[in-house]
């Protein structure tokens, strides 16, 4: 392999000195034969055998050509009556040169043909040598971007190709470009649009083809089973690229969708555990809460609510008492609402649905504010009997206690808040008005930022306060007025009876 290498660059000086110093050993052997009177017949197959020789060494059919027509000449010279001219006296001499050009022809096509096959073995080998080492390299790699460089080095170190690797971001888009700035000119990197193209219309594009054939470079869709995750492009200054060479380069490229596979599986993995550890962690913050703080502060708002219930009506301490446990109230909710938060922001929202009476649900919602402000809350109606739903107790109290609890809090002390409870079309329907200022449309939205969820304490409780309505198989309509006063109504589907 290394003498065809050669070949293929020697200058034509080196090639005429080949030719020449194997013309010289062929005609002297030939001469040492002749002194022993071995036959011309045999001497020619001398020169048959130099010709051989020359397009092992030479590897070009033309010099094969014309070297062969200088043994002809010289066999005629020196071993063909009369000798030492260009004359021949026995026809049977022209017929044996015919046959030497014949023979001569044939050789050095199929010593041509023969060293292609062999170039061509060579270069599988080299290939198959070249991907095994490309394949034992993504073995090393982590990392998207380390992934596609090392393709790309792998490429222009194994073949010589100088690429781009476009990857998707998005169905229809492509990210940014990948390639090895050192590779290329600056006005060698094409625009994207060919392989927008290619990427969006999952074929082959550009130089050599019948989409973008005035570009310098070949794109083809990188594929992952049926779906297109990204287009390589490959300079090719204009021309068409080789068909088995096309194979090598898709070849690579199967291997780096593999190893992007593999990367992508390693990346859900890691997501996932992510995902388990927070959720442990929430877990664990919630159950810390619940424990350390909510139930302390829960029992000691109810001691607190009971000194408030040992004190006279017409008692200022009493009325200080009210104020400071509705305070407490506020920041229990805003606790809670705050948990909740997260879980919705998470997509956690569970709730334990569980049979239970709605009207007694609101009693105990209500509960909490007997002492501090019973007497602003008047009930306009309530069913009769039972107003079975189906929901979690739990959650749609801490709703209700929320509600009322900003009512309380964002109204005037003098003002009365409304409640009403009726069934409506198989739906139990609650009602708590106000006659406060209202609540602005910002505050009303459910997609809040951060900042805004840490700025508007209020806006976040009702964000809470909705989502888990909907978590229980309900809806919460909230209207207000620009001229004061805001409604809420919380619809809940009436249990089926057991």
């Amino acid at each position: 392999m290394a003498s065809e290498q050669r070949g293929e660059t020697d200058s034509l000086p080196k090639k005429i000195v080949k030719m020449t110093v194997i013309y010289i050993l062929a005609t002297l052997l030939a001469l040492g034969l002749w002194t022993i009177r071995v036959r011309a017949e045999n001497i020619i197959m001398v020169y048959l055998i130099s010709v051989i020789i020359l397009m092992i060494e030479i590897h070009q059919f033309l010099w094969g050509g014309i070297y062969t027509v200088i043994c002809i000449l010289s066999f005629n010279f020196f071993f063909t009556a009369p000798r030492y001219t260009l004359r021949v006296n026995d026809p049977n001499y022209i017929v044996t040169m015919v046959i030497f050009l014949i023979v001569s022809v044939i050789t050095g096509l199929l010593v041509s043909k023969l060293r292609e096959q062999v170039e061509v073995s060579q270069r599988n080998e080299n290939r198959m040598k070249a991907l095994f080492e490309i394949s034992c390299g993504y073995l090393k790699l982590s990392g998207l971007d380390n992934i596609v460089y090392y393709v790309l080095k792998s490429l222009f170190q194994a073949a010589g190709e100088r690429c781009v690797v476009y990857l998707a971001k998005s169905p229809g888009e492509l990210g940014k470009p990948y390639f090895i700035k050192s590779h290329f000119d600056e006005n060698m990197v094409d625009n994207n649009t060919p392989a927008v193209w290619c990427f969006i219309n999952n074929t082959v594009c550009g130089a050599g083809t019948g989409f973008f054939s005035d570009s310098r470079w070949v794109y083809m869709p990188v594929k992952n089973r049926e779906s297109c995750i990204g287009v390589i492009g490959i300079y090719t200054d204009g021309k068409e690229v080789d068909s088995n060479h096309m194979v090598f380069v898709n070849t690579v490229m199967s291997e780096m969708v593999m190893a992007v596979e593999k990367e992508n599986i390693e990346l859900e993995r890691s997501r996932v555990e992510l995902e388990g550890q927070r959720e442990k962690f929430l877990d664990a913050l919630n159950h810390s809460l619940q424990c350390n703080f909510i139930r302390p502060f829960t029992s000691n708002m109810e001691e607190f609510k009971n000194v408030i219930a040992g004190c006279r009506e017409e008692d200022r301490q009493r009325n200080r008492l009210s104020e400071l446990y509705l305070r407490f109230r506020t920041l229990y909710n805003r606790t809670v609402n705050t948990i909740q938060m997260y879980n919705i922001e998470f997509g956690e929202v569970y709730a334990e649905r569980e049979k239970t009476d709605f009207q007694k649900l609101v009693d105990e919602a209500l509960a909490c504010y007997e002492e501090c402000a019973g007497e602003r809350i008047v009930w306009l109606r309530r069913p009769d009997g039972e107003l079975p739903v189906r929901v979690d107790a739990g959650q749609m109290k801490q709703v209700i206690s929320n509600i009322l609890n900003n009512a309380l809090v964002y109204t005037p002390e003098n003002t009365k808040i409304y409640i009403s409870l009726t069934k409506d079309q198989g739906k139990g329907k609650l009602e708590i008005s106000d006659s406060g200022s209202g609540i602005t449309p910002q505050l009303l939205q459910k997609s809040m930022s951060d900042e805004e969820k840490q700025e508007n304490i209020l806006g976040c409780g009702l964000i809470a306060a909705s989502e888990i309505v909907e978590a229980n198989g309900g809806r919460m309509i909230i209207r207000s007025s620009q001229y004061g006063g805001t409604l809420f109504m919380i619809l809940l589907e009436e249990a089926e009876p057991d």
